[in-house]
């Protein structure tokens, strides 16, 4: 019964991956046009998205087109001139200037954007993504 339960957990577990990779290609793909989109990432994003055919990760945050990053909050000054995507809920709270994220909260997908934030970079979101934004 045990191992059922590993390997059910298991699999849910890689599925979850799977299902973050392609939430972040569809947000991220959706923002950023240009092929390949280089990425300084850290946590959990840096290794879903190594898997990506459409990111480039980067070890330089301003060799990058956007820095996904979690509660990692010494690397904000660095990445002051790259438009952040937040990972938690605590680092979209923490970090202003981020124009978005992207996060599990009880199990369920959460997506938020900022207005200020999509202006001060010069990003815009197609029709579909615009009612994550949040009101200010």
């Amino acid at each position: 019964m045990r191992f059922l339960f590993l390997l059910f957990m298991l699999f849910v577990s890689a599925n979850a991956d799977v299902y973050t990779q392609r939430l972040y290609e569809t947000i991220l793909g959706s923002i950023f046009k240009e092929r390949p989109i280089f990425v300084f990432a850290t946590g959990d994003a840096k290794a879903t998205l190594q898997r990506s055919k459409i990111f480039s990760i980067v070890a330089d945050c301003q060799e990058s087109d956007v820095a996904i990053l979690g509660d990692d909050f010494s690397l904000e000054q660095k990445c002051k001139n790259v438009p952040i995507f937040a990972t938690t809920n605590r680092s979209y709270m923490y970090i202003a200037d981020a124009f978005g994220a992207f996060y599990w909260n009880k199990g369920r997908p959460q997506i938020h954007f900022r207005k200020r934030g999509l202006k001060m970079f010069h990003l815009s979101l197609p029709h579909d993504l615009q009612r994550f934004i949040d009101a200010e």
